[in-house]
């Protein structure tokens, strides 16, 4: 069976979406044994949602601070010159870019190891047009997990 992402996830997909999200790296067999499913329909459940580009990947989360980037910023800027998406990827200190609409073009999230770096990076963005900087003093909400309560489906478990 195909599996179609242009037809609404079923309530097993949306439950291994769930503890994925949770945790991405459960074994099969467990992560099988809490949607109901064989390690091997578990498997190929997965395969799908990442054939059909549901699943995007899957990453460790990293303390900043544990790995010397202790200065977190968001930097609004503009991009008069029309070619920031060009450049920004190879600023090694940017943690996200996103095209935005409104004034500002861009909202950039930083980090960096000290003010001297982030001056520089306020800078390389500034060559492009104004900006404003904004530093992060907590993050309460970071990557929340996609609920299908967004969609205004409830929220549904797989029979087990």
């Amino acid at each position: 069976m195909t599996f179609d992402p242009a037809k609404h996830l079923d309530d097993t997909d949306w439950a291994i979406l769930d503890e994925l999200q949770a945790d991405a790296r459960l074994p099969f067999s467990e992560l099988g044994r809490r949607v109901s499913l064989s390690a091997p329909a578990t498997a190929d459940r997965v395969r799908r949602l990442e054939d059909a580009g549901v699943i995007r990947g899957y990453q460790a989360m990293i303390d900043l601070k544990a790995v010397g980037l202790p200065i977190e910023a968001v930097i609004r800027a503009r991009d008069d010159k029309g070619m920031l998406r060009g450049s920004i990827g190879e600023r090694p200190e940017v943690l996200d870019a996103i095209h935005v609409t409104g004034e500002d073009c861009w909202i950039v999230r930083v980090a960096v190891p000290d003010m001297e770096t982030l001056e520089a990076t306020v800078g390389f963005l500034g060559g492009f047009g104004p900006t404003t900087t904004s530093l992060v003093f907590s993050s309460p909400i970071r990557q929340a997990p996609v609920s299908r309560a967004v969609l205004g489906q409830p929220e549904e478990r797989a029979a087990g």
